[in-house]
């Protein structure tokens, strides 16, 4: 498994969201994007960091961590019920310990938010691990 694997297998299972994920209303990376006119919308990165020996022995397996994040962005002046909602929806369904495609969650927490010129942007942080044979 590579980072590439990884964000794969983190997108899969944020399309089983179908509450709050709809077709049109995530910016993946480097695809194009049109934001939708209105009910918010959310923007994925994938932030890995340098995977280390798991084990010891030749045959180990590497341990690949890093963040998924998905940042919220909702409409100016509207409240934070919606923004609430879907960090809760986020949070409910990749809980600590999680484990999908062989990667395990380790926490989920949200980040700093941000007021832009016309939405409110709340960054979602998903730190995980996967044990993945050399």
């Amino acid at each position: 498994m590579t980072n590439s694997c990884i964000e794969t297998s983190f997108r899969t299972e944020l399309e089983t969201m179908k509450l709050y994920i709809k077709d049109g209303n995530v910016a993946w990376p480097n695809e194009a994007f049109s934001r939708p006119k209105s009910g918010g919308w959310y923007e994925v990165d994938h932030l890995p960091g340098t995977p280390i020996q798991a084990a010891l022995g030749e045959g180990s397996p590497n341990r690949w961590v890093g963040i998924y994040q998905i940042t919220i962005c909702v409409p100016l002046n509207i409240g934070k019920d919606m923004l609430n909602a879907r960090y809760n929806a986020i949070a409910d369904h990749f809980k600590r310990g999680t484990v999908f495609s062989g990667i395990e969650i380790e926490r989920v927490y949200c980040g700093p938010d941000d007021t832009e010129s016309d939405h409110y942007r709340l960054p979602v942080r998903i730190e995980y691990r996967a044990d993945i044979a050399n």
